[in-house]
């Protein structure tokens, strides 16, 4: 939750002294306002579940298999698509992405049917898994190194404002209007993205003295012309007057090493989860995620009963400001105390809000504090889990940051999932059960095998 930008991160060097620094900062709003955008379509959905499912006929559980279906293919789609694109010129990669996820927000705006939507979004989640990692790498490629950080921060920045800004604007525009609007808004913000930057130019970094892939694999193959395959020398394309060459110029061959080397890419990506602290730290993060977003796409349907203005909407705007509190709080806890001391009571108090929801869902102010509270104890948790798999040191910052992103975003289709089974069931008053559940199995990965294994690997050390 909030996690979808550290995917892969950055491995180019800043191209140095290059740019005017307004043309540069620039460059990064209009790529922060794609993951602004994204961020949008993400978090929107929870707020118009109940009318995609009355206007298509199906189940509000049914319904929710639009989250999972995005959630899960956009965590696959960050792992496999990354080392092949990253030998895409920058550009290419971003205007495509943000082109195809414009034009599969219409299809889902437009879409007749519960099939058609599902369709529109897996291809949708590709796209955004594209682009999220390359805006970025672009980011931090367009401004020196002296201000990586702050552009980094800016990408960041437009996803959790999309939490607090662009959700609760879908849901009034749904409300308004209908919930097509709520894809229809995405959509529009990455047309003008798309736009913005077939302006621009998006620097690639030197070629020379390119460090190695996270993880220490090496990138896919890289063509001056036709990325991924073997250019012809250019003393092969001469021919005397007269004379027929035996290569043609014009036709790149490709490398029969291309495949196997971005297969060896994916798998030096998931190789830290050999690592039992890797793997139980990241089960922790997926269990957390899971009871989170159980109990957030079915926000709406939880809390009917409490009459507000904006309705769901107003709810979601309260989580995404909470988060940002919750997110500052985390960090700085973390770097104080030490990530232990900020992932065990953020475990607790969201077990206690989760708890609580479905008894205070009646009261605008106590359905408020609730949701509060939970959104600060999961966004709280995550830049503390981001510390700890980084101080593990088991692999690159980079590669770490991927896999927890990973999680993140599996366990919000697991969420999603077991939710919807929940609500069709039992109803929404009854999702506090698996959110709890997913609480105490969190802790007790967090509190006795994840301890064990740092224990072990500290003394080995």
């Amino acid at each position: 939750m909030g996690d979808g930008v550290t995917g892969t991160a950055v491995r180019e060097r800043a191209v140095p002294g290059l740019r005017r620094p307004r043309a540069a900062r620039r460059t990064v709003a209009v790529l922060g306002t794609g993951v602004f955008a994204i961020g949008t379509d993400m978090f929107v959905v929870a707020g118009v579940l109940g009318d995609i499912a009355t206007d298509l006929g199906v189940t509000v559980g049914g319904a929710g298999l639009v989250v999972t279906v995005f959630a899960l293919t956009y965590a696959v789609g960050a792992v496999l698509l990354a080392p092949p694109l990253s030998a895409r010129p920058p550009r290419r990669v971003l205007v495509v992405s943000s082109a195809a996820f414009a034009v599969l927000n219409v299809s889902a705006a437009l879409a007749p049917a519960l099939p058609a939507l599902l369709a529109a979004r897996l291809l949708g989640a590709l796209a955004a898994s594209a682009y999220v990692p390359a805006a970025a790498a672009a980011a931090a490629a367009v401004m020196p190194t002296s201000h990586r950080g702050r552009a980094l921060g800016t990408i960041v920045g437009c996803m959790s404002a999309a939490t607090v800004l662009g959700a609760p604007a879908g849901v009034l525009l749904a409300s308004m209007l209908s919930w097509r609007a709520s894809f229809a808004l995405p959509a529009v913000l990455a047309a003008v993205v798309t736009g913005l930057l077939l302006t621009r130019d998006v620097p690639r970094p030197p070629e020379s003295g390119e460090p190695p892939a996270p993880g220490g694999e090496a990138p896919c193959p890289r063509g001056a012309g036709h990325p991924g395959r073997q250019q012809v020398p250019p003393h092969q394309r001469q021919q005397r007057p007269g004379q027929f060459s035996r290569h043609r110029p014009l036709l790149p061959r490709r490398d029969p090493g291309q495949a196997p080397r971005c297969r060896a890419a994916v798998r030096a990506r998931l190789r830290p989860l050999g690592s039992p602290a890797v793997a139980a730290t990241l089960m922790v993060t997926f269990l957390l995620m899971t009871a989170s977003y159980s109990t957030y796409t079915y926000l709406p349907q939880l809390l009917a009963e409490a009459v507000v203005p904006m309705g769901s909407g107003l709810f979601i705007a309260v989580f995404g400001l909470a988060g940002v509190a919750g997110t500052w709080w985390g960090g700085s806890a973390a770097d104080r105390r030490g990530p232990g001391r900020v992932v065990g009571p953020a475990l607790v108090v969201s077990a206690a809000a989760f708890a609580v929801l479905p008894h205070t869902a009646a009261t605008a102010a106590g359905a408020a504090v609730a949701v509060a509270g939970w959104g600060v104890a999961v966004w709280g948790f995550v830049p503390a889990q981001q510390h700890r798999l980084i101080g593990l040191g088991t692999a690159t910052p980079t590669l770490l940051l991927a896999l927890h992103s990973g999680a993140v975003h599996l366990g919000s289709a697991a969420g999603s999932l077991l939710g919807g089974l929940i609500v069709d069931a039992v109803g929404a008053a009854r999702l506090w059960t698996v959110a709890v559940v997913c609480c105490g199995a969190a802790w007790a990965v967090h509190t006795v095998l994840v301890r064990t294994v740092l224990v072990r690997e500290e003394k080995r050390s």
